[in-house]
């Protein structure tokens, strides 16, 4: 296998592993994934099996807390005309329904990747061959974890490209179109716009490290490594006791490292692209 395919391989990994890794740290708000076992196609695709609920259960599985709601937010939470509400009207609500649901919701994680390029050329075969080492990678590094993803607290409306809100029957559905942001290998995963409200990579260093300790050597520049996030969005459903009972939170990221080293040879170029995407209950 040449130096570059496996560069290739090696940067797939790094992602894999720190989607795997990461954490929603402050909010304990946590993932679970599954990868799909034996792809032989160009694309691979992990998801997981969603239990069917109905809107019922959905309501049942989901009880008042005692604690209240501050008089303003509940104010807000209530209104008969969600449509109005304006953008800082909408992240308030959404963050009062995180912080209700966090410790009930259980979030399922899925990553679908979607291409990957060493020195702007595409490797052939390169997605069956790496399918079972992504698969057994991911599945070592995951647990099922509770709660809403994203450093939502942190949540303004500065984050915010676009928001509407309107009723669903008795619920409240929110959706929000986030800023897109560009990150560094260090950045923290719960900072910027798309990890206030999704959960970024994180500090893909430290993964690079734990993977030179394998025996899989790897030298990142980090002033020419970047990380694209585009087409973030969080669509959810509040129901009347203010709690997300559905929710889907996605984005496509783009990890490209420059002027890089794998095994001591040097490495102009190599480009991930995967869709990364959330769910509560199925989506929403």
């Amino acid at each position: 296998m040449n130096i570059k395919r496996f560069s290739a391989i090696l940067l797939t990994l790094i992602i894999a592993f720190s989607f795997a890794s990461c954490h929603d740290g402050s909010n304990e708000a946590q993932t679970s994934t599954a990868v799909a076992g034996e792809e032989t196609t160009s694309e691979v695709s992990t998801t997981v099996s969603e239990s069917a609920m109905s809107d019922e259960d959905l309501e049942a599985s989901f009880r008042p807390e005692e604690s209240e709601i501050p008089s303003e937010a509940e104010s807000t939470q209530e209104s008969d005309n969600p449509v109005a509400w304006s953008t800082l009207q909408i992240v308030e609500a959404y963050k009062i329904a995180a912080e209700k649901s966090n410790a009930k919701a259980v979030s399922n994680h899925s990553i679908d990747l979607k291409s990957i390029s060493v020195n702007n050329g595409q490797y052939e075969g390169l997605f069956e061959f790496i399918t079972p080492i992504m698969s057994k990678l991911i599945a070592n590094n995951s647990s099922d974890k509770k709660g809403i993803t994203g450093g939502y607290k942190n949540l303004s409306e500065a984050d915010v490209a676009s928001a509407k809100a309107y009723k669903v029957g008795n619920n409240i559905a929110i959706e929000m179109i986030m800023k897109e942001q560009v990150a560094g290998a260090r950045d923290d995963a719960l900072s910027g716009s798309v990890g206030h409200a999704i959960t970024a990579v994180g500090d893909i260093s430290e993964v690079t490290k734990q993977l030179t300790d394998l025996g899989l050597p790897l030298e990142i520049s980090e002033k020419d490594t970047k990380i694209y996030y585009t087409n973030p969005t969080v669509k959810v459903l509040i129901n009347s006791n203010g709690e997300i009972v559905k929710g889907t939170w996605r984005y496509t990221v783009e990890i490209s490292l420059n002027n890089y080293k794998a095994f001591g040879k040097k490495v102009d170029t190599t480009s991930v692209i995967m869709d990364n995407t959330l769910s509560v209950n199925g989506g929403f």
